[in-house]
This record gives C-alpha cells, structure tokens and sequence, in this order.
C-alpha cells in the first residue's frame, strides 16, 4: 500500500494507522532518504536502498510522488492519494514546528532547519506541487489503475471513511 500527496498532508500519520490496522509495517521514504544532519543518500545508493525495501514483501510506504521511485507505484495494490488544500498542509507543518514535534522525516539527532529557510522550501515545494506534481499523479493513477484500489482523500472525514472500509473488501476505488 502507498500513501503519498503533498508535504504536510497527513501521510505519515495515516501510514503509521494503516500499518497497524493491517499488521504490516510502515516505511517512511523520507526517513530512509535523510541521514543526520540533513545529508542526502547519495542517487545509487538510494535506488538500491527502495529496491530492497520494496522487495521484502508487504508494506505501507509514504512518500512525496515525485521523491520515489516509480517502482512504488507499480508495486502498491492500493494508494491512498491525501489531496490536502495547501492552507491545510501549511496548518499542520506549522503546528508541528510551533509544538516542536518531530517529523517523520527529520534524521535522528539533527535539528529542524531554520524557519525562515524551511518556510521557504515548504512555499516552493507546495507551488511546484500544485503546478505540476499533483497532475502527473492523478494522470498516473488514472492510467495505471488495472486491478489497484485508489482512494483520494479530500475532506477531514475521507480518513475515517477509508480506515471503515478496509473491513469491506468489495470497496474498489473513489473519492470519499
């Protein structure tokens, strides 16, 4: 199963719920991807490092579309795109900084970066996003969609909704 959409979501959150709901564990892409004090994997070594993981059976993965391999798409029998509002995402990584809670993806031992510096990357993050990774991702779940259940998660509710239907099997595809 792979969860992905935009920063500050909700992705991790509902990974960690859909992982213990099923009994299956819970990868965290930016967790493996950031080593302490914000080193990136090097490109080779981080292709390696998602094959691996991808290989060890089932799973719950969340990622940003545009931060994984393709091979994750392909793999999941099910994705779970969190559609937030850029307002929404903004809420709750602010409220995540302002309580000083640790991301998922914050490498152990590091530090957040600087405010100004993260409100920065977070505002060109969601702007490249919303301009061009969120329609490649809907153009990829429509044309690769043969025999994957797709959830698309829009309003505060979708999430309980989509965690009850994990108890009915027939459930296939839709927006809650």
């Amino acid at each position: 199963m792979l969860v992905t959409g935009p920063t500050g979501a909700g992705k991790s959150q509902l990974a960690e719920k859909l992982g213990e709901r099923l009994g299956i564990r819970v990868l965290h892409l930016d967790a493996l991807f950031w080593k302490p004090g914000w080193v990136a994997t090097p490109p080779e070594e981080w292709d390696a490092l998602q094959r691996r993981e991808l290989a060890e059976g089932s799973w719950v993965a969340d990622a940003q579309f545009d931060d994984m391999l393709p091979d994750w798409l392909e793999a999941a029998d099910t994705v779970v795109f969190v559609d937030a509002s850029a307002v929404r995402c903004l809420w709750r990584v602010g409220r995540r900084r302002l309580n000083r809670q640790e991301g998922v993806g914050i490498p152990a031992g590091t530090e957040p970066g600087a405010l100004h510096r993260s409100l920065l990357k977070f505002l060109r993050n969601q702007w490249r996003y919303r301009t061009r990774v969120r329609g490649e991702l809907l153009a990829e779940l429509e044309r690769n969609g043969d025999g994957r259940r797709v959830f698309v998660l829009r309003r505060s509710g979708d999430e309980r909704a989509l965690l009850r239907s994990l108890d009915s099997p027939g459930q296939a595809r839709g927006t809650f």
